[in-house]
């Protein structure tokens, strides 16, 4: 089944390669940029001049992707429950640059990303592969701890506090800050969100970014009328 799923991605991206639309993305490494992409064609990703080394998804499930490791690009799909909804990107290259995309899902056809790199000389710090690997660990604490909370934690060398304040954010929800997780030169947050309104609220990932904030996922992007979701926030200390 796994290997017919393969097969069909393959042959769907060689009848669109020939009608993949360019973008060309600046300023990723600096900033969040949001990218439109196909939500039911493959599209591809690429770093000019560099190759793709990392990625990682706001969650897991989201796309379905196929490296090409001699030319260091990806190729990817949208999965179905995803075709409509936000996905925030980490994308590092070979040379330990870091971007962040917040893709666009659109009825669109097959699009190429082309993420130029910072020039030479720019200032633009490099991020290593140590720094996604911490917003990796720390977002799979959270999420381990949230669903099936321990004595002891997932991964170690991150410290769990409890906190329980609620946070001011819109006046038809109800935002707590449950817990906080430390480690090194950063820390998450788990939230719980609660619709008190008497609609479905539908929520965005980047209404979540602020200055200093590195990564954040939701538990459940739909909110019905008062049900509740985890939120969980990667930051840098400062």
């Amino acid at each position: 089944m796994q290997l017919s799923k393969i097969a069909l991605f393959i042959s769907s991206i060689f009848l669109t390669t020939s009608t993949f639309a360019a973008q060309h993305i600046t300023k990723a490494d600096q900033e969040t940029v949001q990218v439109t992409v196909s939500n039911t064609e493959p599209n591809v990703l690429v770093v000019d001049g560099r190759r793709i080394v990392n990625l990682v998804p706001s969650d897991v499930t989201a796309l379905d992707t196929l490296p090409d490791k001699e030319q260091g690009t990806l190729y990817f799909k949208i999965s179905p429950y995803f075709q409509n909804t936000p996905i925030t990107l980490f994308v590092t290259d070979d040379e330990g640059t870091r971007y962040k995309l917040v893709l666009q899902p659109r009825s669109v056809g097959a699009e190429e990303v082309v993420l130029v790199p910072p020039k030479p000389g720019a200032g633009t710090s490099k991020r290593s592969q140590s720094y996604l690997q911490q917003i990796k660990e720390l977002m799979y604490v959270m999420g381990d701890d949230a669903e099936n909370p321990q004595e002891t934690l997932a991964v170690d060398g991150i410290s769990r506090s409890f906190v329980k304040a609620e946070i001011p954010l819109w006046k038809e929800s109800k935002f707590v800050l449950l817990r906080r997780y430390d480690t090194d030169g950063m820390y998450g947050e788990m939230y719980q969100l609660t619709n008190l309104t008497n609609k479905t609220m539908n929520l965005l990932e980047q209404e979540f970014y602020r200055k200093g904030v590195s990564a954040v996922s939701i538990q459940n992007l739909t909110l019905s009328p008062g049900r509740s979701t985890f939120v969980y926030v990667v930051r840098e200390n400062n």
